[in-house]
């Protein structure tokens, strides 16, 4: 029993240290201007503003579908990490339409970031987004420098954050 719990924690450490030592991606995010909805009378609504992905530093761009119950469960992070001084830009993708994302993100309405940006099926294409959560770094240029899927527990997600520079 012993020997079991040794090689499946191995297995399990191998595979994280190989997860810190990817190479990077280095795709280039595409220049587009999304739309941002925010919390209003305690409701999502579009702000009317938009946004684009890259910026002046490293960040984790979430990219999370309102369907997926993964994203329920470490969607909440994504404030706290905010509140941690990190850079984390949360993007709605394949969704039917602003309820859904809204009804995503109502739960949420202590936890949730303060912008979530609406991504589109083309996004979803260009980034080759195939399951959810991903989770993107992208460096100041809007290079994807690494790129995650699926469910990772929050110690594991902080840790990749501190590894990647977020």
């Amino acid at each position: 029993m012993q020997l079991v719990v040794v090689l499946l924690l191995a297995l399990w450490l191998g595979g994280w240290i190989r997860s810190l030592m990817m190479e990077p991606v280095s795709d280039q995010l595409p220049s587009l201007t999304l739309p941002q909805i925010s919390q209003q009378q305690g409701r999502w609504q579009p702000s009317g503003e938009f946004s684009n992905l890259s910026g002046s530093d490293r960040r984790l761009v979430y990219l999370f579908a309102p369907w997926c119950a993964i994203c329920k469960v470490t969607f909440p992070h994504l404030a706290q990490w905010q509140g941690q001084g990190k850079n984390v830009v949360p993007v709605a993708l394949s969704y039917a339409d602003l309820d859904e994302v809204s009804d995503f993100l109502t739960p949420f309405a202590d936890q949730a970031p303060q912008q979530v940006l609406l991504g589109s099926a083309e996004l979803s294409r260009y980034l080759d987004v195939v399951a959810f959560p991903t989770y993107l770094i992208v460096d100041d240029q809007g290079t994807v420098v690494s790129k995650r899927v699926g469910y990772m527990p929050e110690w594991l997600l902080s840790l990749y954050l501190w590894a990647n520079g977020v």
